[in-house]
């Protein structure tokens, strides 16, 4: 891409090239793009317009939606419908196992999120479409079929500005934030120089983009620890990428942030197992609003719609502001309040319209000043079961520990008896060199028994030979030494 490309993208406005519309995928014949040949289907082009997703979607959700997007682009223009196997969705996302309620349920979320972008030609004429990221999606027989908005096909289809992106390299993320930034660094990457940079983005818009109103963390610390920092820490340990923030300040107060990015001459760590084996796993993917929302009895496309937006659901001057945790943990922690509310006012009696109530008192932020009380007593009571399952765990260990001690000490003993047995001189050299050391010793032993006698049957008389055969002769020891100290190091690393 031309530089002043891609600063006329960049200056137009910051609605977000990065936030994840428009891939293209070439065939593994190596077919010529926009100039630049795309080697397989490893490799994705994604658009790189300025997009703005206005709602939040979960990070496999996000994969999926590249995914599927890479499968349908040669026919977006042709065909209405498009089809995959789940099979080849799982493998592209690298999850082998089945869970089809759960692909349908991430499905049901692409379809209900709501997406605004605008496309900046030439002419800096704005094309502004709003739509979904899905407009329907069935499964029958292992086979997904879906279908995009017209309007969105034909914008997706021809991206003037693009990024490539890698979708192995995608799943390689924890956190959808730090897969937002990776992304946005690919596209400020010059490949020439192996290096990037963005403008400086106005903490405003760099809100917009992850979701974030301005009453939520509105301390400069608390943002710039949870989706300035973290992402990036992240996108260094996992990708070939070096990542810093450079902070643009009036005063004593920071006004914007900027990306550089250098890619280093490294390769990402492989992690232990190739494939991760779980396909959406609901525990790690679903979020906990959804979840329980569901539990409450809150339809399953109306849970989805409020984490969506997160705290925007929230009525502007009714939003927390000393929030502690992470966006999402923070507004998973917002959501149970409320359902708790919920529950102890079906209690008394006084709920008549589950939804319709959650709807309200997430909306305008209820009060429930028990729910903080319970918290903190299910908290000392979680800490308490936490701290006798350590205590249970050290216990454990040293029991452990201990056995392995023993079966060694028993080990060693045997080899002393073998060397005592083999040769009769050296037991009555050590027994001397000891009697002369500590002559309550030979006071110790009976005088009408064999030297070997009362090795076997003194144990003060056993450990001392046994020591002295340790300390001088170390070399016949060793290996079962390193043995039983390789399963305790083992254990150790178990337990942690």
């Amino acid at each position: 891409m031309k530089k002043n490309q891609r600063n006329q993208c960049w200056g137009e406005a910051f609605l977000f090239d990065i936030l994840h519309l428009g891939l293209y995928t070439a065939a593994s014949s190596g077919r010529v793009w926009g100039g630049m040949a795309v080697k397989n289907k490893s490799e994705v082009i994604k658009h790189s317009a300025a997009i703005h997703m206005q709602n939040n979607i979960t990070l496999l959700q996000r994969r999926a939606w590249n995914a599927l997007l890479a499968n349908a682009y040669d026919d977006l223009l042709k065909k209405d419908k498009h089809a995959m196997k789940v099979k080849d969705l799982m493998w592209t996302l690298e999850f082998e196992s089945h869970n089809e309620d759960y692909l349908k349920e991430a499905l049901r979320a692409l379809i209900s999120c709501k997406v605004e972008w605008n496309v900046f030609g030439k002419d800096r004429e704005k094309d502004w479409i709003a739509t979904t990221l899905l407009a329907e999606a069935r499964i029958n027989n292992g086979v997904l079929t879906y279908a995009y908005a017209p309007t969105l096909r034909e914008g997706l289809h021809n991206p003037r500005m693009y990024a490539r992106l890698s979708l192995s390299m995608q799943n390689k993320f924890g956190s959808k934030h730090a897969q937002a930034l990776w992304e946005l660094c690919v596209d400020a990457l010059d490949e020439t120089r192996k290096y990037g940079e963005t403008p400086f983005i106005p903490l405003a818009d760099y809100r917009k983009f992850l979701g974030l109103p301005e009453e939520v963390y509105p301390e400069f610390k608390k943002l710039n620890k949870w989706v300035i920092k973290d992402p990036i820490a992240e996108v260094n340990r996992v990708t070939d990428f070096q990542v810093k923030a450079e902070y643009k300040r009036e005063g004593r107060h920071v006004r914007a942030v900027k990306f550089k990015v250098h890619q280093v001459a490294r390769l990402p760590k492989p992690a232990a197992k190739s494939r991760q084996g779980v396909f959406w796993p609901e525990i790690t993917d679903m979020p906990t609003a959804v979840r329980e929302l569901k539990d409450a009895g809150m339809a399953a496309d109306e849970a989805w719609k409020i984490w969506q937006e997160g705290f925007n659901y929230v009525e502007a001057d009714k939003r927390p502001t000393n929030l502690k945790d992470n966006p999402e943990v923070a507004f998973d922690r917002y959501v149970l309040e409320k359902i708790h509310l919920l529950r102890r006012q079906q209690e008394a009696g006084k709920v008549k319209n589950i939804t319709g109530f959650l709807r309200t008192a997430i909306k305008k932020n209820y009060a429930n000043p028990e729910f903080v009380v319970e918290e903190k007593k299910q908290r000392v009571k979680e800490e308490a079961k936490a701290k006798y399952f350590t205590e249970r765990k050290r216990q454990l260990l040293e029991e452990q520990r201990s056995e392995i001690q023993t079966a060694r000490d028993k080990e060693l003993h045997q080899l002393c008896e073998r060397m005592a047995q083999e040769n009769p001189p050296l037991l009555e050299q050590v027994v001397a060199d000891l009697f002369k050391e500590n002559p309550v010793l030979k006071k110790a032993c009976q005088s009408g028994k064999s030297l070997r006698e009362n090795y076997h049957e003194k144990p003060m008389l056993r450990v001392m030979v046994d020591q002295y055969f340790m300390d001088h002769y170390p070399e016949r020891f060793r290996a079962i030494r390193e043995r039983y100290e390789s399963q305790i190091v083992a254990l150790e690393q178990e337990t942690k």
